[in-house]
């Protein structure tokens, strides 16, 4: 599971780079007056607000899969839990007749 993870955040973070590079590059190409610009704080601002909050998520996603794995070790075989286990005999949800 961890290896997905690791491959979207090489991927957000491939993404984020092509768009922080494309804020800076543009700057440097010639304005024409008949198409209003943004000021350059207004586009990093929203060049950054899009890599921070994919960090946030990306930081709590990561809190979960290790919350996960670490309950998944955890001794399960003194819980009673709501639902009968299911059997390990051939046929599963077959009905006798």
């Amino acid at each position: 599971m961890s290896i997905i993870f690791w491959i979207a955040v090489a991927a957000c973070a491939v993404a984020e780079i092509a768009i922080l590079r494309s804020t800076f590059v543009v700057r440097r190409g010639n304005k024409s007056e008949l198409v209003p610009a943004a000021s350059r704080t207004g586009e990093l601002v929203w060049a950054l607000v899009p890599a921070v909050a994919l960090s946030l998520v990306l930081v709590a996603t990561w809190q979960q899969i290790e919350a996960r794995e670490s309950h998944m070790k955890m001794d399960h075989s003194r819980m009673n839990h709501a639902m009968p286990r299911p059997s390990s005999g051939a046929g599963g949800d077959a009905v006798e007749r």
